[in-house]
């Protein structure tokens, strides 16, 4: 039997099929808050048709910081897949999240961490590049002590050119040089090194803060551009956040 895990994030809508630990298939979609739910269900009907495992799907569980688009979804498993969808909160997470509100912890940093402590050595911190850079840290015994969030690259970048009049958007990329000869590579420098630079400093600061090297793990949109510019980060892995609730589905299967 197989697991649906989705994670619903600002910007995009991530999903996959695993059977055990190995991903079938993975689909990324706009999260369109507006979007109903017969609109979701059709899509993610027709995304599992490329799959013969689609009938046997045991277990649904989403994660979501956008409350709209996770109505809708949550409406639309149990329609199309006649399934009801586990939503992943900080009680079910299994771990221990030593933070002063548990309640207050996104459920893809959530995910993020389970799945850290099942894949990677620890102590460790995930920098997840989404619409907000977050950084969670977790301990050599396996818990959440907390963490950072800083903007996100297309938030700091689009606040750049939306406020100033002449400037415009340009593609996140490292540039051939630091000063630029014109408009396009000024910003691209400029926007490249301020998000590469604040990352260094903030894991540079939670090293000093925890008194010894971390393992550091890059996912998100951006995380393999900056994990190569960065020497901080171990490890890229663009599947953590599924990767992560696929390990709470098997964890709540065993408890059926």
């Amino acid at each position: 039997m197989n697991n649906l895990v989705i994670d619903i994030g600002n910007t995009v809508v991530k999903t996959a099929l695993f059977k055990g630990e190995s991903m079938l298939i993975r689909g990324i979609f706009s999260t369109h808050p507006d979007k109903e739910s017969d609109e979701w269900g059709i899509v993610l009907r027709n995304w599992l048709e490329i799959s013969s495992e689609r009938l046997s799907i045991k277990r649904v569980v989403i994660s979501s910081v956008v409350q709209s688009a996770l109505v809708a979804i949550r409406e639309a498993i149990p329609r199309y897949f006649g399934i009801s969808p586990v939503e992943l909160n900080y009680k079910i997470a299994g771990i221990p999240l030593l933070c002063d509100n548990p309640e207050e912890v996104g459920a893809d940093r959530i995910a993020n961490v389970v799945a850290v402590r099942k894949m990677y050595k620890l102590p460790a911190v995930v920098v997840d590049f989404g619409t907000a850079t977050t950084f969670d840290v977790i301990s050599d015994k396996g818990e959440y002590i907390g963490g950072v969030i800083a903007p996100g690259i297309r938030v700091a970048s689009e606040s750049l050119w939306q406020r100033a009049e002449r400037l415009f958007p340009v593609e996140f990329k490292k540039p051939l040089r630091v000063i630029g000869k014109n408009t396009t590579d000024n910003l691209i420098s400029g926007i490249f090194y301020t998000c590469s630079g604040m990352v260094k400093e903030i894991l540079e600061q939670i090293e000093k803060e925890m008194g010894r090297e971390i393992n550091v793990i890059a996912t998100g949109g951006w995380g393999k551009i900056i994990g190569l510019e960065c020497d901080k980060i171990k490890e890229i892995n663009p599947d953590l956040t599924l990767q992560g609730l696929n390990f709470i589905a098997l964890r709540l299967a065993k408890k059926d």
